[in-house]
């Protein structure tokens, strides 16, 4: 009887520590993000942008790389973008997470005389001394600084305005140049076509940014597919 008890016992256990075994073979470690795009959009994020062919069916695009608009006609022109729609994981409420920011190196003061600022990319003049670069406008030298010392305000080609009363140093001053577009993949920016404009040339800067709610992300792959894209047009006014 206690023989039979002790191989009861032995078999109880041998069951108990193959069950175990077993367990611990298949348990595999749990990666809370492994569902998570690390990319912002399947293959890559393309983006494009052009002067809007069917509001301004005379403009094109030449050998060199510029746009042509005629500035008879219509008081404005459109710039439209196509953009890859990123997953469905980079979505809001059924909303692609993406904003584009378009900006100018054309300005315009004194109610007719314009200029153009030295500009290699997005808000680039914000970051850099160029604010203060000289600026010559007929017989005088100005700055974008000093014209907004003097009193006066300047205008963007793309719509916002800079004046003496706008802080440029306040933590949300790089939010109150260039004009958006958001959480849509068909960005349209409708952009002033003025008579003045006549034999000048202009180049617009766009930053597409991708997955912007992801960018301080606890899930390293979201952190990953957050992404800024630019690029420019370059226009001449005929």
């Amino acid at each position: 009887m206690l023989l039979i008890n002790k191989k009861m016992k032995d078999i109880i256990k041998f069951f108990w520590a193959s069950l175990l075994f077993f367990a611990l073979a298949s348990c595999e470690k749990y990666d809370p993000y492994e569902d998570t795009p690390n990319t912002a959009c399947p293959g890559g994020c393309d983006v494009s942008f052009e002067i809007n062919p069917q509001q301004q069916p005379d403009a094109y695009l030449d050998d060199e790389g510029y746009w042509h608009v005629y500035t008879g006609g219509m008081s404005y022109f459109q710039i439209i973008g196509e953009l890859e729609e990123p997953y469905d994981f980079y979505h809001i409420n059924d909303i692609p997470d993406i904003s584009v920011t378009l900006d100018s190196d054309y300005w315009v003061t004194f109610d007719t005389i314009s200029f153009t600022t030295p500009m290699y990319g997005i808000l680039s003049w914000y970051s850099t001394p160029s604010m203060n670069t000289p600026l010559p406008i007929g017989d005088t030298t100005y700055s974008i600084n000093g014209l907004i010392l003097n009193g006066e305000s300047v205008t963007n080609l793309v719509g916002y305005e800079i004046t003496p009363n706008t802080c440029m140093d306040c933590p949300y001053s790089s939010t109150l140049f260039g004009v958006y577009s958001r959480y849509n993949t068909h960005p349209t920016f409708n952009i002033f076509n003025l008579g003045e404009l006549k034999g000048d040339t202009a180049t617009f800067f766009v930053e597409v940014e991708y997955a912007s709610e992801w960018r301080y992300s606890q899930n390293p792959n979201a952190s990953t597919a957050h992404q800024k894209i630019t690029t420019s047009l370059k226009v001449i006014f005929e």
